[in-house]
Order: structure tokens, then C-alpha cells, then sequence
């Protein structure tokens, strides 16, 4: 089978090593924790799982291709109108409609600091489009350089804050740089897909307005604090005419029934959101504190993860904690070769962590 070059050179994402999956690898019967891919560790809440159960029964009929009462009381919770909203089978299905729809020249480029989310480059990839990718500075965006990579042929930018995989936020006045400095005929893409846990930092700034200027979407996900990463479901924010053309391409069942159901409950529940950012909070400083008892320098995280340096190649720690059933993520493959990316999971799975880790540092 014949295919082009950019496909034949593309990498398929790879997530966080399932629990099964390392289970059937090395054998393992005790228990193993998952501290690799920034899911909640307290789960969907209570409302979320009648709402699965109730709608089980009608999962045979096409879902409401218009998400029309989760598109309503989104829109009420945000102050925003209906026709600034649209959902998408979680945001990686969103940035692909912003390729199809507003990158579709031959030459087009796509402007990002890198190291970010890698769905970036690999849906750019596989529309063979032009990557440029502007070193991260100090473990964040750097704005003046990015600023100065905008030219002509420049028709997306992403601004991942916090961004993954390294916790570090873009300042408003920074985003405002960016789009001031971005054309009409350029789209600017803020991915804020862990808002609700930076959000809860004192020094981190509401976003949300900035979709009225000029050509901007922000992009938003039940996954991370809502704990619905397994049923994928993102939305996001922007003028209604960018939202208009963004529904053009999209499939017209895309959010599937469960999906759309469970979200409404999610939203009633402020009580689970609001324990699941102490949780996360909480488990954070208890692993800033352990990484400074044991001389480990971090990036101090607005997100539930947090990036850290083990001062020994990444990949040989990442599988000795793999052997005591702790999974985490080497950063190894972004280029930080003594970097981890851990998850803040439980009280009990932090402790957990980090007695593994101190032990495989001290042998």
C-alpha cells in the first residue's frame, strides 16, 4: 500500500503504559498504580455514574449531533452564548477540525513551542503540513521568539498553558502579545486543558475573554478534573463565525450519547471538582516537599502532574519503577533525558511513589 512520505515518517501517539497491559509484561499480582497520564485519581463523581447508568438503556439510538441541553447549561456556567461553543470527541478531535478547517493550504505552517502536547505535531503530520517549533525557554512558551517565527505562510498557533509535559504557564499579557501580533487570517489556539487545577493557583489569570479577540478558540476538556478521560469529550470557546465553520467539518455524531450525558451530570457537580483540585493540590506540595528532602530539582506545576529531574538517564529509572508496579512518564523522548513526569494521584499513591523512587536513588 502506497502512502506519502509524511504519513510513512508519522509516530503514532503512545500514552501511558495501561495497568493490564504492564500486568501481562512482567507478571505483576500485586498492585500497581497509574501515575502517568494526568487522569483524576478519584474518578467520575457520583452524579457522573447514575448518569452512565441511566442513559445505558438508549445507547441505540444516534446522539444529538448538537449537544443541545450540555451545549446550554455550558454556556450558562461560562456567561458565553450557545454559538460560541462546540464540542468534540475530546479536544484532540477539535485541534484535528482546526487543521481541516483553517489550515488547508499547500504551504501552510503551524507555530508552537516545544516541547508541548504532541498531538500537535502528530495531526500537523498527518496533514503533511509545515511544523515550526520554537524552543521552550525556562520550561515555558517563549513568547518573543514565537512572536518573531509569525510570518505569511503562519496559519495556527497554539499556546498550551499550563503546558504539557512540563506544568509552566503562559501569562495573559503574553497571550495578548501573541494575538495582537497574529493577523486576521491566522488562528490562535490557547489549550487550557487543565484550567481547573491552574485556576486554583492565586497568580493564574481567567482566560476566557480573550476568545473576543480577534481570531482566537480556547479549547477545554472533561477529561482531566472531571475524571471523564475514558468517555472523550473537549469543547471549545471562540466567536461564533469560527464556530460556524468549525461545525461545517464536523461529523454530525461525534459526542456520543453517553459521553454527552454524563458531562451535563459533571457539571452539577462543583463539589467533586472542587475535591479534586484540593486532592491534587494537596498531593502536589507533599511531592515538592519529598523531591526537596531529596535534592531533586521540579517545575513548579499549575496542572495535576508534575515534571522532575532524577539526575540519571530517565528511561532506566522509568522501567525499575515500572518493576515495582509504578507507572510514570519518562520525558526522555522530548528530550529531557533525566526528566519524569509524574501524575499526583492519591495520598496513599504518592506515598507509594516516592518510597519506590528514593529506593531505586539510593541504590
Amino acid at each position: 500500500m502506497r502512502v506519502d512520505k509524511h504519513i510513512e515518517k508519522l509516530k503514532p501517539y503512545e500514552g501511558g503504559k495501561p495497568i493490564e497491559e504492564l500486568r501481562r509484561e512482567l507478571g505483576i499480582n500485586g498492585r500497581i498504580i497509574k501515575l502517568a497520564s494526568n487522569e483524576n485519581p478519584l474518578g467520575p463523581s457520583k452524579k457522573a455514574i447514575e448518569a452512565i447508568k441511566s442513559i445505558a438503556d438508549s445507547v441505540n439510538l444516534y446522539p444529538d449531533g448538537d449537544c443541545f441541553y450540555l451545549k446550554n447549561k455550558l454556556a450558562e456556567k461560562l456567561s458565553v452564548s450557545r454559538n460560541n461553543i462546540i464540542f468534540g470527541n475530546g479536544s484532540d478531535e477539535l485541534i484535528e477540525l482546526i487543521y481541516r478547517t483553517f489550515a488547508t493550504g499547500l504551504n501552510d505552517e503551524i507555530l508552537y513551542c516545544y516541547p508541548t502536547f504532541v498531538e500537535y505535531k502528530i495531526i500537523g503530520m498527518s496533514f503533511g503540513k509545515k511544523l515550526v517549533e520554537v524552543p521552550l525557554k525556562n520550561f515555558s512558551y517563549d513568547i518573543d521568539a514565537l512572536i518573531e517565527h509569525i510570518n505569511d505562510r503562519t496559519r495556527v498557533i497554539f499556546l498550551n498553558t499550563p503546558n504539557n509535559p512540563t506544568g509552566a504557564i503562559i501569562k495573559k499579557a503574553d497571550i495578548e502579545r501573541v494575538i495582537d501580533n497574529a493577523p486576521d487570517n491566522k488562528l490562535v489556539v490557547i489549550d487550557e486543558a487543565y484550567y481547573e487545577y491552574a485556576i486554583s493557583e492565586d497568580d493564574y489569570e481567567e482566560l476566557l475573554e480573550l476568545y473576543k479577540k480577534g481570531n482566537v478558540i480556547i479549547l477545554r476538556t472533561f477529561s482531566k478534573a472531571y475524571g471523564l478521560a475514558g468517555l472523550r469529550i473537549g469543547y471549545g470557546i471562540a466567536r461564533a463565525e469560527i464556530i460556524d465553520y468549525l461545525n461545517r467539518v464536523r461529523p454530525p455524531f461525534n459526542v456520543n450519547i453517553v459521553a454527552q450525558s454524563t458531562a451535563l451530570a459533571a457539571l452539577d457537580d462543583r463539589e467533586h471538582i472542587r475535591n479534586s483540585v484540593e486532592v491534587s493540590r494537596r498531593g502536589k506540595f507533599y511531592l515538592y516537599s519529598e523531591f526537596d528532602r531529596m535534592g531533586l530539582r521540579y517545575v513548579k506545576s499549575y496542572t495535576n502532574y508534575v515534571l522532575f529531574d532524577v539526575n540519571r538517564d530517565a528511561d532506566f529509572i522509568y522501567r525499575e519503577l515500572l518493576k515495582r508496579g509504578v507507572i510514570v512518564r519518562s520525558m526522555a523522548g522530548y528530550g529531557y533525558k533525566t526528566m519524569l513526569r509524574v501524575t499526583v494521584g492519591t495520598d496513599e499513591e504518592n506515598r507509594i511513589f516516592i518510597s519506590n523512587l528514593e529506593e531505586i536513588l539510593n541504590v
